[in-house]
């Protein structure tokens, strides 16, 4: 029987600590591509990046672009893609994965379910957020005392009136 072959399935998404930017460079070098390449490995969609490795040579290769901050999924071929280490990148329906770089081959995986997409910036825009007036609070009348003693002044003490107990029948002796 022969040995099993695996894909390298891309979708977009980073090892936590490393930002977008940082990632596409090194994948840019790894693969002697232009940015314009790089960028449709960011689409979101299920990518095979390498296809026909054996499972020592896909895990290796994992481990590379993991070390250059790409999460990367290993795919039995002719199997369901398998899930990322970490969260996966968010995604409605199975999508048919674009052309690899080294071959035009596409590939649909299928079976993937939501999950967040790594963070890649602010998701309002600055038109959309709404704008808040300062507030201006009067604080001239605080001061600062030192940690001892009382905190209240006494004149900020509320005083009560003794009460006046009668007790005719108690003999103290």
């Amino acid at each position: 029987m022969s040995e099993s072959t695996y894909s390298l399935i891309f979708r977009g998404d980073l090892v936590p600590g490393f930002t977008t930017t940082d990632v596409k460079a090194n994948l840019a070098r790894l693969f002697k591509a232009g940015p314009d390449t790089v960028e449709k490995l960011f689409s979101g969609r299920p990518l095979a990046l390498k296809k026909g490795l054996s499972q020592a040579q896909a895990e290796q290769l994992r481990a590379k672009l993991a070390q250059m901050g790409a999460q990367c999924a290993l795919k039995a071929e002719g199997a369901p893609a398998a899930q990322p280490a970490a969260a996966p990148v968010a995604q409605a329906e199975p999508a048919p994965a674009a052309p690899e770089p080294a071959t035009p081959a596409a590939e649909p995986v299928a079976g993937d379910s939501w999950s967040l997409a790594p963070m890649a910036g602010n998701l309002v825009k600055e038109s959309e957020r709404a704008q808040k007036e300062s507030v201006q609070v009067r604080v001239d009348h605080l001061s600062l005392k030192p940690a001892e003693g009382n905190l209240v002044d006494e004149n900020e003490q509320a005083r009560k009136q003794p009460v006046a107990v009668n007790v005719p029948d108690w003999q103290l002796d």
